[in-house]
């Protein structure tokens, strides 16, 4: 006995819309990151974050709209959405784990340079 998956067909004149929201998922996910790590980073200035957290809410929206567009289950949309909230915390975890490593491994500090003098 063979088993069948049946999957909901994509309509043709749907190609392009989700072609071009799964691209804005990749381009506003970028920015989110690249945004949020480089002003906690210091190279661009903090009031830079709110546009990355925009980024990061129209990057989920794009999501959910290609979840829609090709028709997941509800599972599926679920999971798209945690792993979403997940990845909002993720350069913050990236610039805290960095910070961290930088006190820990660099513990020279100014009183320890004038006892080497």
């Amino acid at each position: 006995m063979e088993t069948v998956a049946i999957r909901p067909e994509i309509a043709l004149d749907l190609f392009l819309p989700i072609f071009l929201e799964s691209s804005f998922v990749l381009i506003f996910g970028v920015g989110y990151a690249a945004l949020i790590t480089l002003s906690k980073m210091g190279y661009f200035s903090k009031k830079w974050i709110p546009i990355g957290y925009l980024f990061w809410a129209l990057q989920t929206y794009c999501l959910y709209d290609v979840s829609v567009m090709i028709q997941s289950n509800e599972f599926t949309s679920k999971v798209l959405m945690v792993t979403m909230v997940a990845y909002l915390f993720i350069p913050h975890l990236y610039f805290y784990l960095i910070t961290e490593a930088d006190k820990r491994y660099n513990p020279i500090t100014d009183k320890s340079i004038e006892q080497q003098k």
